[in-house]
């Protein structure tokens, strides 16, 4: 489990620095306070050995369709801080389980630059950029590249297969979704998806997966009353409850990244998402971020893990300053202080 967190010149954030990160993180402060890029930070601090990867998937999911991953200026440029590519960034971070890491990503001269055991080069291809992230453990450094040649963009095969999930603002559910939950019913362990549908809808009796024409799978909610329905003609909060009970249910020991957690879903079931998420972050070992603009869901999660008696959950509130974004990292006693005084936290 990831402890702290320094992150530099890594998209809109210069400098931050957060300590005292806790099994929940619920991040909050005001728009365009990095709120999403600290997440993508904690993302990448927790595999940094794929982090060229998981740049690459997180970019096609944030530009334009039809960007091409190797348009340098486009697709690469808008990760580091005021474009400075060739400066790089830089995320340390320490964990309970592992040494201290530092991971920097950074433009690199072409020139001479693959070769080795870094990237196999095809015979007679040039390269037009490159980029490499090296992670420091201790005295030991390891470094991966990705290059755009004639030939195409090559990457350095992936390091490492540590489970993540992010899930988006807007509910998508995606063939990652359904192959997890094919899994889970295979092994009998998808009641845990049924369990969490049931605060949206109590009339939920089961979840399936059917190909009516024999083409694409698609998935089914089962309702006492109605029967099947398709679960993509229901609501925002159904789907958006869909994608959190996979993630949970199909994943030990990974972390969850939620955008923007609270969209789509009535007041009325954020307490008892807080609280599935509380027993189950426990039981998985799963390490939690989600960024709000509620302060409705900030206040919910403290009074769940109250009730609960779980410490696990940490407010981390951030305001941009000049040249740094400072981080105020709020425990469940600290929040429920400030409910009682009337004092709103969010920024």
């Amino acid at each position: 489990m990831l402890t702290s967190i320094t992150v530099e010149n890594f998209r809109g954030i210069e400098r931050l620095h957060v300590e005292g990160l806790g099994r929940v993180n619920l991040i909050i402060g005001r728009n365009d306070s990095g709120k999403t890029a600290l997440m993508e930070a904690l993302l990448l601090a927790r595999d940094p050995d794929n982090a060229i990867g998981l740049l690459a998937s997180r970019q096609r999911m944030r530009v334009s369709e039809g960007t091409n991953i190797a348009d340098f200026d486009e697709f690469w440029l808008p990760i580091f801080h005021r474009m400075d590519a060739k400066g790089g960034f830089r995320i340390r971070s320490a964990s309970t389980t592992a040494r201290p890491s530092s991971l920097t990503v950074e433009q690199e001269p072409v020139d001479g630059l693959i070769t080795g055991e870094d990237l196999i080069r095809e015979s007679g291809s040039t390269a037009t950029w490159a980029l490499s992230a090296t992670v420091s453990r201790g005295p030991h450094n390891t470094r991966t590249i990705i290059e755009n040649t004639d030939k195409g963009v090559r990457f350095s095969p992936a390091q490492t297969d540590i489970g993540n999930f992010w899930i988006t603002p807007s509910p998508s559910i995606g063939n990652q979704d359904i192959r997890f939950l094919s899994k889970l019913k295979q092994q009998g362990r998808d009641e845990a998806v049924t369990n969490l549908l049931r605060y949206v809808n109590d009339q939920v009796s089961g979840v399936e997966l059917l190909a009516p024409t024999g083409n694409r799978v698609s998935v089914y909610v089962r309702l006492r009353r109605e029967g099947l329905i398709p679960l993509h003609m229901m609501g925002e909060g159904m789907k958006r409850y869909f994608e959190f009970a996979v993630a949970f249910a199909a994943t030990e020991g990974a972390s969850i990244h939620i955008d923007e957690i609270e969209n789509g879903l009535h007041h009325s079931v954020i307490e008892p998402l807080w609280s599935w998420i509380s027993k189950a972050t426990q039981e998985k070992g799963v390490q939690t971020f989600a960024t709000t603009h509620s302060e409705e869901c900030v206040q919910a999660a403290s009074r769940v893990f109250k009730a609960q008696n779980d410490d696990g959950l940490r407010v981390i509130r951030l305001d941009k300053q000049e040249h740094e974004t400072k981080a105020v990292v709020y425990d469940r006693d600290l929040v429920e202080a400030a409910e009682r005084m009337g004092v709103e936290i969010r920024g």
